[in-house]
């Protein structure tokens, strides 16, 4: 790249800095090299790009981030508490966590500059992608060199958008519902590489950017038009109003910046057939007979227990369960031993339920549903005078469903579990895997609320019935739309769908308990979003005590499709320990690595 700086393109990057000649001459990497170096600098600490520097973990001087440090440290640490953390887990960060601690020789801060063989390097705090990313800034023949790790990618471009999740406490918002949140922290960040004034830009991920200005621009420009769009229809105003959006809003956009939220839509009382308690609502039928939706804890049981006792109601004949969230289904499987009756789902999700250790996914539970009754989107049951639809409805998230309720002499009842307010859309948290085609996420779900017409909704944490007119349902697609065009820009890959969609590609089970002696069967499992047909390769990255059996084949999907690679893993160590795994995935234009993972727990 010039005289004294080297970049070697991968899947992730390696640079030199070569500073004198033969025995006398001394290197420093950024990233990782393929030749022994005498010091090595880190941008920041997550496993699917420090792997390309392990090779220097004995030999290097290895310098990093003090605030990544809770990344390099205590990876150990991380994975044998996720046995039990996976569950209930609100702060939807990253679990790209190393599966060892490095070793690192230096903490460096925003304003340190460190000197080596009579080069200055300076250290810029640049957080967005991770909490406390920096960006290294020295001085080649006669260029300002800048190694900013994932800052930014290609020319106004970055990798995804689920990792810029967290918390927003100045606006007093936990990071379930903090979209995106850390796009204020890359905002600032790529101010800050804008006043250093720098001419070459070497990423970790992606080409050597020689119009540093023109890209961080741009991408401002991008991550900034997503927010407002996303501001425009969230239904966090309805339960946080405008005040709170407003402080989300300008940390993004700018102090002074106008934010645009959507006005409330119709909304009026519950009828008296439909009872309420917390986020459940049981239907009551003329005969005395119940039918749940949802139970998030015990006192909903202990209501309806109440209820049988009162005479209101003879008895529970079945419970729907809208989605998996904790606080729709930590109760289900004791309100149906209590009430003796079966649960129902869509096959979409079953699965989920039944086995939750399987799948980490935000605020799950950690108590199995047995024997869930899959009901197929569109299927209809007859209840008393009820007629109850069934539908797949992968609104908040993928796996999401709806029960559509009519009830002679009454308007129709949509119960859509977390999906929408009177504010708009519940998108809040990306890792609940929101797609962006017509045919899946928002857009599909809008259509089914378009089919149903003239019938109230009910989200079971408002309690309200409500309702969108034809215009608010057009302003919704429409901005929905408009986000999409955005994102699709935003990514550098061929669908925006695999820049909000981290899992993607999941290995499954997620989670497995075991002893020493076992073979698990496991599976890469894939989606295609891509408008064409694609192969991936996989390979499995093993921790110590552990074995690959059978390795996954070549999977091919047709465009859109889904599919899985069969592999098998022996466990060879003592119990009592978590052993994660993680998988390399390979694509046309696509090198991910140590990119998804599953954690087995060996049993003491």
């Amino acid at each position: 790249m010039t005289e004294h700086c080297w970049v070697e393109p991968g899947a992730v990057n390696g640079a030199v800095v070569r500073i004198g000649a033969g025995e006398e001459q001394r290197q420093l990497a950024v990233y990782g090299w393929d030749q022994p170096v005498d010091q090595l600098l880190l941008t920041h600490g997550r496993r699917d790009v420090v792997w390309r520097a392990e090779g220097h973990g004995r030999t290097a001087k290895i310098v990093a981030p003090l605030k990544e440090k809770y990344l390099l440290e205590n990876g150990p640490d991380f994975w044998q508490r996720f046995v039990e953390s996976r569950f209930h887990d609100y702060a939807q960060q990253t679990t790209k966590v190393p599966n060892s601690a490095w070793a690192v020789t230096q903490w460096v801060q925003d304003g340190d500059v460190l000197q080596w063989q009579g080069q200055k390097i300076e250290v810029l705090e640049t957080p967005g992608f991770t909490r406390g990313a920096a960006t290294y800034i020295v001085e080649l023949d006669g260029k300002r060199i800048a190694f900013t790790g994932d800052l930014l990618y290609g020319h106004g471009q970055t990798l995804d958008l689920y990792s810029f999740q967290d918390a927003i406490p100045e606006a007093q918002i936990r990071g379930y519902h903090g979209y995106a949140a850390r796009l204020a922290d890359l905002v600032a960040s790529l101010d800050k590489l804008l006043e250093a004034k720098v001419d070459i830009a070497v990423p970790a991920r992606g080409p050597v950017i020689h119009d540093v200005a023109g890209s961080a621009r741009l991408l401002k420009q991008r991550v900034q038009a997503v927010y407002r769009n996303y501001l425009s229809t969230n239904a966090l105003n309805w339960y946080f109003k405008e005040e709170r959006m407003t402080t989300c809003g300008r940390r993004v956009l700018g102090g002074d910046a106008e934010v645009e939220l959507m006005p409330y839509c119709r909304h009026e009382k519950t009828p008296a057939w439909i009872y309420e308690n917390g986020t459940s609502r049981l239907l009551i039928s003329e005969s005395g007979r119940g039918f749940l939706l949802d139970c998030g804890n015990q006192r909903v049981i202990d209501a309806v227990q109440g209820l049988i006792d009162q005479d209101v109601i003879d008895k529970v004949d079945g419970i729907f369960v809208t989605h998996y969230h904790d606080d729709h289904t930590d109760k289900v499987q004791a309100a149906a031993e209590k009430f003796q009756c079966p649960v129902y789902a869509t096959p979409e999700y079953a699965d989920l339920l039944e086995h939750p250790i399987r799948y980490h996914l935000p605020a799950m539970t950690a108590n199995p549903i047995l024997n869930v009754v899959r009901m197929k989107s569109g299927s209809v049951m007859k209840w008393n005078e009820f007629k109850l639809t069934y539908h797949f409805f992968p609104g908040q998230s993928y796996y999401h469903g709806a029960l559509f309720v009519e009830k002679p002499g009454e308007r129709p009842v949509f119960f859509i579990g977390d999906a929408f307010a009177p504010s708009g859309i519940d998108d809040y948290c990306l890792q609940n895997r929101n797609l962006l085609h017509d045919d899946e996420g928002y857009l599909f779900c809008l259509q089914k609320v378009r089919e149903a017409k003239d019938c109230w909704l009910i989200n079971e944490h408002i309690q309200h019935v409500f309702a969108f007119s034809d215009q608010e349902m057009d302003y919704l697609e429409s901005r929905y739309r408009a986000r999409r065009e955005v994102l699709s820009q935003l990514f550098p890959w061929d669908d925006p769908n695999y820049g909000v969609d981290e899992q993607w590609a999941v290995v499954y089970p997620r989670g497995a308990e075991s002893k020493p002696g076992d073979v698990i069967d496991m599976e890469l499992q894939v989606t295609n979003h891509s408008p064409g047909e694609r192969s991936f390769d996989a390979t499995i990255q093993l921790p110590n005590g552990l074995s690959l059996v059978d390795p996954p084949e070549r999977l091919k999907l047709a465009p859109r499709a889904h599919g899985a690679a069969k592999f098998r893993v022996r466990v060879e160590s003592t119990g009592g320990v978590a052993r994660p795994l993680s998988v390399d995935i390979r694509s046309e234009g696509m090198d991910l690595r140590r990119w998804a993972d599953a954690l087995i727990h060996v049993a003491p």
